[in-house]
């Protein structure tokens, strides 16, 4: 062969293998492209599984802080009922002292009127004795009186019979 023909075909083939490197080039730019849009794409889910992480974070935080809220409003509820127990005992309790203290000021006036109704009594007994001895007494001057006019009729008896 000679050397044109050589030359000529050292061509030929170096062009084919600019073309090749051409294509070669243009797939590798476009494998670039792709890579680049698949590293953008990584890029992004990266960024998107962080944001998620975060958000994750954000509602287990969440979670706990209502769960926290949720037992302190538990907490404040049965506070709040212990509190009304006790105030409607301390009602009923009130409401007792007063019945009782109503009771007692009752009592108390009955007291008084049974005192007052004894003072009476003793004050009548006391009449009723002073008048149980005016009668004995009475009644022992009434036989003395009875015996006197018993001597007296036997003594009128006497001098009539003395005079007739």
């Amino acid at each position: 062969m000679s050397s044109e023909n050589l030359l000529q075909q050292l061509k030929s083939e170096n062009e084919l293998l600019h073309i090749q490197l051409n294509d070669l080039n243009e797939m590798i730019g476009a494998r670039e492209e792709e890579l680049e849009l698949l590293r953008k794409k990584a890029a992004h889910a990266t960024a998107l599984q962080s944001r998620l992480d975060m958000n994750l974070d954000e509602f287990y935080q969440m979670q706990d802080t209502i769960g926290n809220q949720q037992q302190y409003a538990e907490g404040a509820a049965q506070r709040e009922a212990s509190m009304e127990k006790e105030l409607i005992q301390s009602i009923e309790m009130e409401t007792q002292l007063y019945t009782l203290k109503d009771q007692y000021e009752s009592t108390k006036a009955a007291l008084a009127d049974v005192s007052m109704e004894l003072d009476k009594l003793a004050s009548i007994h006391k009449e009723l004795a002073a008048l149980k001895s005016r009668i004995t007494e009475l009644e022992s001057d009434l036989e003395i009186a009875q015996l006197e006019i018993g001597f007296l009729k036997e003594e009128v008896e006497k001098y009539r019979k003395e005079a007739e």
